[in-house]
């Protein structure tokens, strides 16, 4: 028999395995989401394509003539950071409730609770799918061609894949027991969203070149928007990234493992 310590990991191996088997479980899960979220609209999904878009337009009219790079760089530079933002920001909050939203099917089936978290993770990435389209085609206009080094763009998007289950491993659970904590990591992304190098470039000013530096989201838009746009690979950065995403998922583990048992109760 499993001594009481080991137990709830030996569950957790499980839980995951087993969910990861189910995949048209949540990928079907995923797609009946979307479809709920633009039901009987005219434009469908491509309302993520337009509503994106349309950020970017008036972001690049605003704040286009404040800052002292070419048009098309700026343009380039704010649609891959924004893009990537966007991903960011609604995985972080879809984290926070794939819990909550999955209220009925906790406690009116056995399925495995992390089912919910790919499902989130799916929806995600469905959507982000569609951004990324749209990135790729801003890069038409970056003043500096793709060289080789633009590759290094695919493990980093391969990161925020990592960090999308940890993040959600993490977040879902708590925010299920606190939900006061919802509502700080929105007010928290927020203010994230000013300090993060997407509507300046952090070379313009010294001070912001610290803040970005210290600013964990910088290095995590870095690892993709780097490669695509300077051909160039920021090793610091990656440093962090895989620290962070080393951490998050022993994180991830732990909390899984501690809250699984009294989640039927939080939610």
């Amino acid at each position: 028999m499993d001594s009481p310590p080991t137990r709830p990991f030996a569950t957790l191996l499980r839980d995951w395995s087993t969910s990861l088997s189910q995949h048209a479980l949540w990928r079907n899960l995923a797609l009946e989401d979307l479809r709920d979220r633009y039901r009987r609209t005219a434009l469908g999904l491509a309302w993520i394509v337009i509503s994106f878009a349309m950020f970017v337009a008036v972001k690049l009219f605003v704040f286009g003539p404040l800052n002292a790079a070419s048009a098309a760089e700026f343009g380039v530079f704010v649609t891959l950071g924004f893009g990537l933002w966007t991903y960011i920001n609604a995985m972080v909050m879809d984290a926070c409730t794939a819990y909550i939203h999955s209220r009925a099917w906790i406690l009116g089936t056995a399925t495995p609770y992390p089912v919910y978290l790919l499902q989130a993770i799916t929806r995600n990435w469905m959507i982000f799918g569609m951004v990324l389209a749209v990135m790729a085609l801003a890069l038409y206009w970056n003043p500096l061609p793709l060289g080789p080094r633009a590759l290094w763009a695919l493990p980093g998007l391969a990161m925020y894949l990592v960090s999308s289950v940890w993040v959600s491993a993490v977040l879902a659970p708590l925010c299920a027991r606190w939900r006061d904590l919802y509502q700080t990591v929105q007010v928290g992304l927020r203010l994230a969203f000013f300090v993060t190098p997407i509507l300046w470039m952090p070379r313009t000013f010294e001070r912001l070149e610290l803040i970005a530096g210290l600013n964990p989201i910088s290095h995590f838009i870095a690892i993709v928007r780097e490669p695509l746009m300077y051909n160039r690979v920021p090793v610091e950065s990656w440093m962090l990234v895989l620290a962070i995403n080393g951490a998050g998922l022993a994180a991830g583990a732990l909390v899984y493992a501690s809250t699984r048992r009294r989640l039927p109760h939080w939610v």
